[in-house]
């Protein structure tokens, strides 16, 4: 095609905005959000006469990548004006939402007046936006670059705030009716300002409590018991301890049925468009908390000695983060080729379809409890809740590559991308922000030590964990599943026990790893001390497509070059093999103890 065009558009912060999440609520929340910006300028670009290459599906619920490449010349007024408009919708119903509905706080009448010039400043600066436009024939590659040469140049405004920091991120002001209140800051009375904000948030919470049972069929509760029902299902929302900012406030009021009955009807009369009703409605359904009982940490009471005390989940749940690798390099090969446009919407298109795999394969039932947060595409996080062992997990992730990622099919249908995950394996007494945390650091790690592999960590209460890091085709080799002790069972308590003696002894030597070795082939067998110690198993080179070739055990060969050399230095390898080998019987005897 001559003097085609391309402009691409994205919006910051994307991964602040996700990663400040104390609870599953703030995830479902903050992705729902970051989709459903990404959504209206798309359709905006569509309306406009524009072609969206990427995204190749809209779907807000599904989760939606928020980097736009659109074929076509799409305006950048239009795309930030159409951004504006949307986050405005939300933000002003959930403003107009909590004043409706949160008139009185301790039987006194309420004045809004003072938090809503900061309602303002977050409607107007909440976002950053960057849009770029390529030349005549220009490609998709070429326009990326000129994307994040412009990402690099911020255009940040920063919003002031007199006053104590929320308790979930501390960068931003807490949202509370005195907000923004013009007062002489020696007469600062911070035991006062605690106290009003307390009152707000148990108004506030008992109030979203109320507001979904009179809005649920079924849930018919009057007197003391509505009241205290209210409180139950309020907490599900927002705590009453806790102390948000306006961004962390929005976030779980759009989780809230009545919150999303009303943006449904703004946003239609700011768009004029029906097609989105279903995803606000999807949405309020997916989050209702009768729901999220199962992935309830604290929250559930008990009738102790005739009073309602809080009875903690005693099982344990897994959680994992997983993420595509290097999908950018991928699209990046098709640069200044004709068919790049087509390639990128091709690859989009296939990781949309899985991510709508992924999403709906809990409901097969083949693994009970278990549920996936969201699948946007390439990446994904979900849980594998109400488990008292974690034999299910690992199961399911020694096959996971072959039968989930690639869904079983050949070789030459396989998806063009490896996958990195994190799994963490998390006791009921650790606070979910901490575990979620966890999550994208292991993730991470998986990454670091190579990817296309999973990281297995066991986070412990006090912060504490263990971590052990395996290349998918390992797992796939069916490691974990082969180990027996000398009994002829699978107790991993024995391999466990003699780590622990041999660490106390210093039998594990850098220059050697005879003794480490010697344990895998009691517990594992002689193959897999030879495919350990196999040195084309141990590394891969840095740029080496892991499509192709089986990803190195211990990651890729420049981690363990001597200084200033390309050569391998044989020292760093053992040292890695030997912590290797003891990583595998710690993590797996809190993984896989039978």
């Amino acid at each position: 095609m001559t003097n085609q065009i391309y402009t691409i558009i994205t919006f910051a912060p994307v991964q602040g905005f996700i990663e400040k999440s104390r609870k599953l609520r703030d995830l479902y929340g903050s992705s729902y959000l970051l989709s459903y910006l990404s959504w209206v300028i798309c359709n905006a670009a569509k309306q406009y006469g524009c072609e969206v290459v990427s995204p190749a599906s809209i779907n807000i619920t599904q989760g939606m990548p928020n980097q736009i490449i659109i074929d076509g010349n799409f305006p950048e007024e239009d795309a930030e004006s159409a951004l504006n408009k949307a986050w405005k919708c939300v933000t002003e119903t959930c403003r107009e939402w909590v004043e409706e509905n949160v008139e009185d706080v301790e039987n006194i009448k309420v004045d809004y007046k003072p938090w809503r010039r900061s309602w303002g400043l977050w409607t107007k600066y909440a976002w950053e936006f960057f849009w770029v436009q390529g030349n005549p024939n220009e490609s998709i590659s070429k326009v990326r670059e000129k994307l994040n040469e412009k990402k690099r140049w911020r255009d940040w405004t920063g919003i002031n705030w007199q006053g104590e920091s929320s308790t979930l991120s501390g960068a931003d002001a807490i949202a509370y009716p005195k907000l923004g209140q013009i007062s002489d800051p020696r007469n600062y009375d911070y035991q006062q300002e605690k106290k009003d904000v307390t009152a707000f948030y148990k108004a506030l919470s008992e109030k979203l409590g109320e507001s979904f049972i009179d809005l649920t069929p079924g849930l018919n509760f009057s007197g003391d018991e509505k009241v205290q029902r209210s409180k139950e299902y309020g907490e599900s929302f927002i705590d009453p301890d806790e102390e948000l900012s306006l961004p962390e406030l929005i976030k779980r009021l759009i989780t809230h049925k009545a919150v999303a009955e009303k943006l449904k009807e703004r946003f239609n009369k700011c768009f004029q468009d029906n097609k989105l009703l279903n995803e606000f409605e999807k949405l309020s359904e997916d989050l209702n908390p009768q729901r999220f009982t199962d992935l309830n940490r604290f929250k559930k009471t008990k009738l102790i000695n005739d009073k309602q005390q809080l009875e903690q989940n005693k099982f344990f749940q897994g959680w994992f983060q997983g993420d595509g690798d290097k999908a950018g390099d991928y699209l990046k090969s098709f640069a200044n080729k004709s068919e790049e446009s087509d390639k990128t919407k091709e690859f989009s298109t296939e990781m949309r379809k899985w991510g709508d795999y992924f999403k709906n394969l809990p409901k097969s039932k083949a693994i009970a409890n278990w549920r996936v947060v969201y699948a946007g595409g390439d990446d994904f996080l979900g849980v594998f809740y109400e488990r008292k062992d974690a034999t299910d997990c690992v199961k399911f992730f020694s096959s996971f590559k072959h039968d989930t990622w690639n869904e079983g099919k050949v070789k030459a249908e396989e998806k063009k991308i490896t996958v990195s995950v994190g799994f963490v394996w998390a006791s009921p007494d650790i606070p979910q922000r901490d575990v979620l945390q966890h999550c994208r650091l292991a993730e991470k790690s998986a990454k670091n030590n190579g990817r296309d592999r999973i990281a297995f960590r066991i986070l412990f209460n006090n912060g504490n964990y263990l971590e052990w890091v395996c290349p998918w085709w390992l797992l796939e080799a069916g490691l974990l599943w082969n180990y027996c002790d000398r009994e002829g069972k699978q107790n991993w308590t024995h391999i466990y026990n003699d780590v622990a003696v041999l660490e106390s002894r210093h039998a594990f030597d850098d220059d050697s790893t005879d003794v480490a070795m010697g344990l895998l082939e009691i517990y594992f067998s002689k193959k897999y001390v030879d495919m350990v110690k196999n040195k084309h198993k141990q590394l891969h080179p840095e740029k080496a497509d892991l499509t192709k070739i089986d990803s190195g055990i211990l990651g890729e060969d420049k981690n363990y070059h001597k200084e200033n050399s390309q050569e391998v230095d044989q020292t760093k390898v053992n040292q890695a093999l030997n912590n290797w080998i003891i990583n595998l019987a710690k993590v797996g005897f809190h993984l896989c103890q039978q």
